[in-house]
This record gives C-alpha cells, sequence and structure tokens, in this order.
C-alpha cells in the first residue's frame, strides 16, 4: 500500500462520513454489503503461511476472522477457499521481483523507456522496471495473486497490526471479485481506456470495502492504524515520475468515487457492464446520459524499422495524467475535460526510438482548443529539444505528433495530417 493509497483511503473515509452524518456505526452499515453469512469459516478456513517470529496461532485466527468478515462486508461468498501467505519485507521484496522477473517483457519494456525519454517523463537514465520495482516493493502491502489463488500481505513487525488486517480484506474483496465476475479475465487484452475502467472498477469496489472495515475499528485501534504508516520509509517513491506513480494510484480513488456517486448496490452491475470510457468513469452525468465514446480512426502507416506498439484509445484519465508532468493538476483535468474520444497509436525501434501520435476530437472546438495549447505547453516544458513535434487543430479535432527520429515527421505527416 503506497503513500497515495493510503491519502486516497483517508479521503474514502472522509466522503463516507460526509454521506452518513459523521457516525461511525451509519456508515460502515451504508457500505456494507448484504451481511450474509460467509461460506469460509474458521473451521473450513485456508492454508496460512507465516513467517518466523510472532504467534503463528494467533495470526492464523485472525486472518480467519478477517475473511470471515471481508465476506460479509462485500455480500458475496467465497466459493472457494484461498491460501494466505504472509510474507516479511525482505520476503515480500524478493516475492515481487520474481513477479516482475517472470512478468516483463524485456522488449515491452524497451518500449516504455523509449516513449517516456521521448516524452520528457523520465530522464535518459532512467528504467520503467527499476521505477515500477521501487514502487510495488515499497509502497504496497500486499495483493491477491489470480493465477496462484494466494493472497500474499506483507507483515509490519511480527504481528498482524491494523494496516495489515485492513490489507486482508482489501484483497479478499479481490479474491471475491475473481471467483464471482469475468471483468479482469481477460485484462491482458485490454488495453488503454478501457483497462483502466477495469481496475478502478476492481480496485473501487476493494478500497471502498476496506475504508469500510478501518472505519469499524475503535479510535485506538484507527490511531495505531495510522501510526504504522509513520514507521514506514517512503521516501523512496518520491523519485518515481508523478504520470508513472499516478497511474498506478489513481484507480483507486475514481473507483471508489465513481462506486459511491452512482451507488454502491450497483457495484457487482459494474462488473458486467463497466462504464464505456473514463470520461463515464469520472462524470456522473456522462455515465447516466450514457455518453459513447467517439470512435476514432487513423489510416494504417507502417514506418520503417518500427513496430505498432500501441494502437487504442489513451482516454480522457490518461492525457490528464500525462499532461500533469507538465501543468497543474487543475490545469491538466480542465484541458482533459471535454474529451469526444481519441486514439493513441505508438511506434517503437528498441529501446531508443518512438513515435507518439494522438488523434483527438473534443465535444466541442473550445475543449480542442483548451487540449492543443496544454500539449503546446507540456512540448515546450518537456519534451527534449531536437525532437520532432506536430500540433495540428480543425474545429474539434485535434492531431498531435511526437518523434524522437526527425527524419520521420514528413513521413508522419503525409500518412496523419
Amino acid at each position: 500500500m503506497s503513500r497515495l493509497r493510503f491519502i486516497g483511503l483517508l479521503a474514502a473515509l472522509a466522503l463516507i462520513a460526509a454521506a452518513c452524518g459523521g457516525s461511525s456505526s451509519d456508515a460502515t452499515t451504508t457500505t456494507a454489503g448484504s451481511g450474509r453469512p460467509a461460506t469460509t469459516t474458521p473451521s473450513d478456513s485456508p492454508t496460512t503461511s507465516t513467517p518466523d517470529g510472532g504467534d503463528a496461532d494467533e495470526i492464523a485466527r485472525q486472518i480467519d476472522e478477517l475473511i470471515v468478515e471481508a465476506q460479509q462486508i462485500r455480500g458475496l461468498e467465497l466459493l472457494q477457499p484461498i491460501d494466505v501467505v504472509l510474507l516479511t519485507d525482505a520476503e515480500y521484496q524478493a516475492r515481487f521481483q520474481e513477479i516482475l522477473e517472470e512478468d516483463l517483457d524485456p522488449d515491452d519494456i524497451a518500449a516504455i523507456n523509449a516513449l517516456l525519454r521521448m516524452l520528457g517523463i523520465i530522464s535518459p537514465n532512467d528504467d520503467y522496471r527499476q521505477l515500477l520495482e521501487v514502487f510495488v516493493t515499497t509502497g504496497t502491502g500486499g495483493f491477491y495473486d489470480s493465477d496462484t489463488e494466494e493472497l500474499v500481505v506483507r507483515l509490519v513487525g511480527d504481528e498482524l497490526g491494523p494496516q495489515a488486517r485492513s490489507v486482508v480484506v482489501h484483497e479478499v474483496v479481490h479474491a471475491l471479485q475473481d471467483q464471482h465476475f469475468t471483468l479482469l479475465d481477460d485484462r491482458e487484452n485490454l488495453e488503454g481506456d478501457p483497462a483502466y475502467v477495469a481496475i478502478a472498477i476492481a480496485e473501487g469496489d476493494a478500497l471502498l470495502r476496506e475504508a469500510t472495515y478501518v472505519q469499524s475499528l475503535s479510535l485506538r485501534e484507527q490511531a495505531a492504524y495510522v501510526a504504522e504508516f509513520s514507521e514506514i520509509d517512503l521516501s523512496a517513491l518520491d523519485a518515481i515520475p508523478g504520470y508513472i506513480r499516478n497511474s498506478l494510484e489513481a484507480p483507486y480513488l475514481d473507483g471508489f468515487q465513481f462506486h459511491q456517486l452512482i451507488g454502491i448496490d450497483s457495484i457487482d452491475d459494474q462488473f458486467s457492464d463497466p462504464p464505456e470510457s473514463s470520461e463515464q468513469l469520472l462524470s456522473q452525468t456522462a455515465y447516466l446520459r450514457d455518453e459513447q465514446p467517439i470512435e476514432v480512426t487513423l489510416p494504417d502507416l507502417e514506418l520503417p524499422g518500427y513496430e505498432l506498439w500501441f494502437d487504442a484509445p489513451a482516454g480522457q484519465k490518461d492525457l490528464e495524467l500525462m499532461l500533469g508532468d507538465a501543468l497543474s493538476a487543475p490545469d491538466a483535468q480542465r484541458a482533459a475535460d471535454g474529451w469526444g474520444g481519441d486514439l493513441n497509436r505508438v511506434y517503437n525501434a528498441g529501446a531508443d526510438e518512438a513515435v507518439y501520435v494522438l488523434k483527438y476530437v473534443g465535444d466541442t472546438k473550445q475543449d480542442a482548443e483548451e487540449l492543443e495549447a496544454a500539449f503546446l505547453e507540456f512540448i515546450d516544458e518537456l519534451v527534449p529539444a531536437g525532437t520532432y513535434t506536430f500540433v495540428e487543430r480543425t474545429d474539434a479535432d485535434l492531431l498531435v505528433m511526437i518523434a524522437s527520429d526527425p527524419s520521420v515527421g514528413p513521413q508522419l505527416e503525409a500518412a496523419f495530417s
């Protein structure tokens, strides 16, 4: 769990309290699920692996209770048991490094590095894999592995403190989602905006239930919860560029706020019929009006020496986060508002060369003008000198092209302008 996610949880708790008149007991009732009995009880509980030190039997008992409580809060029952693995800090970091080694394709890392360096989001000496490793090994408290059906929790000390218990609740909710819904079954094939929406629906749901659990704790336990974070050194996260960090963190609170606005009773429906875009996720009005994304197309183009690495909508949220590295957060949000649709295409040639193409359609001409001005500022602030840049607007349509090799500029203009 990262510092930003912790801030997100505090904001979530504040929203719940405001919606329920500040009553802790009322808020818990409002955000909880149906409260029907859970099928996984301490007598048929999963295997819990504990690190050396501490009272293993007591920790296992607490895990049993938390799994039952998480099911009651979520209003769903585990269809099959899950295994819980509790790791020390060192063991947790080693586990995540193994996962990154297995799951990250070196070619994809090279493509991401080339793109982010060209855009000026990371420096030439930065490496996306290393930054991601810092994030997950420093800023997370646990995860649910759907492949192994294991719930992995990072312990602070030898006991299962309130922070670790809240992580258990959060990740049990992910296990319930995995067993009951199919939204994330095909997540490897989700790209761009649809992927962001799917993650936000799942993380917002889990954060909501985590917030419900934390709010149910006594004031003394809540104070201990906050104190645990003050003892964790998260300074390494400061080195992670805002776009990368926020792209990983933003789905939590965006999804949480969406569920709060649209209605907690409709969360299950969101897993089978999610919002059509991040615009709908961010705007209750857009969602209720069912504002459909405008389909945007670009002609096919083969660039010699390059491969087409990404070809999907970036979405309103990604534009907001990307522009936020050069503009203030409010200015970036205003520039991204009015999104009607887009297509984001990235070409790659190894670790050194990248091409970024964005074809955007705004709801109005003014929306396109605002995004045009924001991209011009982004280019001026971040994109390295000598990089090819092209920004062209026609009414509500905007075309942005950036290439590390200026010699491909004429080909891009001939194909897309």
